[in-house]
């Protein structure tokens, strides 16, 4: 299993494992929009000061995760932190060295750029305590929780408030 930037001729199944990824997580309820997607696929791609796509390819050629992430600093500091914004690897190669071998070379690649923190969530809900068994074990330490509420879309009544916005019970003077 070696470790590669993706390239352009790599964005159909870069695009393929993202439907996949989506199609397994609690994002899945959502759909999908195609256009925005090869846009932040190609945005990933094309950024590589700031951003970085990674493939985990056999030796066969196929395509076994991806490993996206960028640099950002916090709202509150100038200290940088890499940032995953997305991390899959395919059912079929969990427990291969895939992840281990993705998660590395992202910290080299923020290493790199002299980033002060490696920062990877867990928001897709997909096999939840073996992704933190997995994060613990390459050293990472849990900083939080991640917690979601799906909401149902919400009609606009007459006074421009929603049903359910919590500003339209409070008394406006």
């Amino acid at each position: 299993m070696k470790i590669r930037f993706a390239q352009q001729e790599d964005i159909p199944i870069v695009l393929a494992m993202g439907h996949a990824m989506l199609a397994e997580s609690r994002f899945d309820r959502y759909g999908v929009n195609e256009e925005k997607l090869v846009a932040a696929i190609d945005t990933m791609i094309n950024n590589s000061g700031k951003a970085c796509l990674l493939l985990a390819e056999r030796t066969d050629g196929e395509i076994a995760g991806m490993l996206a992430g960028y640099v950002t600093d916090y709202f509150f500091s100038d200290a940088t932190v890499a940032q995953d914004r997305w991390f899959y690897v395919k059912p079929e190669y969990r427990g291969s060295s895939a992840a281990v071998k993705l998660l590395v070379a992202f910290r080299r690649w923020a290493e790199n750029r002299q980033v002060n923190e490696l920062s990877i969530n867990m928001s897709v809900g997909i096999d939840m305590a073996r992704f933190n068994k997995f994060m613990a074990h390459m050293g990472f330490g849990c900083c939080g929780s991640n917690f979601s509420l799906p909401l149902s879309v919400q009609h606009r009544t007459t006074k421009g408030a929603t049903q359910a916005d919590p500003c339209s019970y409070i008394s406006q003077k």
